[in-house]
């Protein structure tokens, strides 16, 4: 076992121990101490980080680097470690800055719509980014929220799609 939290997977010890182990919820705490460990919250976080398009640098060629966005990455390592509830974990994150009172941390929660790529290359159109960024800010919540795909909405319409290019 390491020092902060039981070995995944686990060593064959701990498997050996679990089944010599009598009826009385010896399953259940190795569990718990896996979720009480430490790490839980980077090992499950990536997958949210992943969702979030999240990058400590912004993209493309002039690839500047995003020296605060290590603040979002850790409130949602905390959040899971935390086991924050899933509503909470979402408004905080969509519009944690809009809250009244919001705290520093569900301001830095909002972070997740300022992962998007930011092009700062000489002769780009800041319109035409300002506008890229506001799409992959709807078709990110679209896709990490709702399941859905937005791309096609984008420039038209599907007879099933949910969701029409008007909307």
């Amino acid at each position: 076992q390491r020092r902060d939290g039981p070995s995944l997977p686990p060593t064959p010890e701990t498997v050996k121990g679990l089944r010599q182990a009598p009826r009385g919820g010896a399953y259940e705490r190795l569990v718990d101490s896996f979720l009480s460990a430490p790490h839980v919250g980077e090992r499950w976080g990536r997958h949210w980080l992943d969702l979030a398009r999240y990058a400590d640098s912004e993209g493309y060629q002039i690839d500047l680097p995003r020296p605060q966005a290590y603040h979002f990455r850790d409130w949602v390592i905390d959040a899971i470690n935390r086991d924050m509830p899933f509503d909470e974990f979402t408004v905080e994150q969509i519009a944690g800055d809009l809250l009244p009172k919001a705290t520093v941390g569900q301001k830095i929660a909002a972070g997740f719509h300022r992962n998007t790529l930011m092009n700062h290359e000489d002769g780009t159109d800041r319109e035409e980014f300002r506008c890229k960024a506001k799409v992959d800010r709807v078709s990110t919540t679209g896709t990490v929220w709702l399941g859905l795909t937005l791309g096609c909405a984008e420039c038209h319409n599907h007879k099933y799609d949910p969701i029409s290019q008007r909307e």
